[in-house]
């Protein structure tokens, strides 16, 4: 709920939007920022743009895949998805 919040759609939209590689790098930061923040690390925007740069928007874009799949299969949006603050 809180990435459908964030975006202002809903979770389907954002997996199909992310299927056709139409995301913005401020939406993958929207997306990761409190998923990354869940693993305890008391991360900025900033940080988090940082990481997606440091290991490349493929890589970002691969997490958010992992966080949507999760999502879809689970019903829940809770939990630590990508083990550490790792983007």
């Amino acid at each position: 709920m809180r990435i459908e919040t964030a975006l202002g759609r809903g979770i389907l939209k954002v997996a199909n939007e992310l299927q056709e590689a139409n995301m913005s790098a401020m939406e993958m930061v929207t997306i990761l920022t409190p998923i990354l923040r869940s693993s305890g690390k008391d991360l900025s925007e900033k940080d988090v743009g940082n990481l997606i740069w440091e290991n490349g928007i493929a890589e970002g874009l691969r997490c958010i895949a992992e966080v949507i799949a999760f999502i879809l299969s689970s019903g829940s949006d809770e939990g630590n998805v990508m083990g550490a603050a790792k983007a």
